[in-house]
């Protein structure tokens, strides 16, 4: 019998929902899962390497090139194949509460509960999480 997955740690939930392909107009989906995503962003984007982005997902150096190597195939896939991908869930949660401002569209966390945008200062938000999910959830 397999061990549980560990749930990975994702700092914030990508702002995006995935890429299309131009040009294509019944293109399939590949799904890349947010742990998958978050991945490709630290090691890649930020430029982390693999032993900092174990510890910051909270998973093992190896894990962490299981996943990394799945997302990099599945990428290769959409583009060497004309396929749309999609960011979904996953085995994950999220480092805090974070919030998206309605009013200018930035992401901000709330350290000491006093939840207001701190570039607009309008009290007019949404929680990332809840954003993500109802938009995942529309289709």
């Amino acid at each position: 019998m397999p061990r549980k997955q560990k749930q990975r740690k994702v700092f914030l939930p990508p702002r995006i929902e995935g890429y299309k392909v131009i040009g294509h107009y019944h293109s399939e989906s590949i799904e890349l899962n947010l742990d998958e995503v978050e991945a490709i962003k630290l090691l890649d984007y930020e430029n982390l390497n693999q032993h900092d982005v174990a510890i910051i997902m909270n998973v093992s150096r190896p894990t962490l090139t299981r996943i990394y190597d799945r997302a990099r195939k599945k990428i290769a896939t959409a583009i060497t194949e004309g396929k749309n991908i999609s960011f979904k869930g996953g085995n994950i949660y999220f480092e805090d509460n974070w919030y998206i401002c309605i009013q200018c569209d930035i992401s901000f966390n709330s350290i000491d509960n006093a939840i207001s945008c701190p570039f607009c200062k309008q009290d007019k938000f949404t929680s990332t999480l809840n954003h993500h999910y109802s938009k995942l959830g529309s289709k």
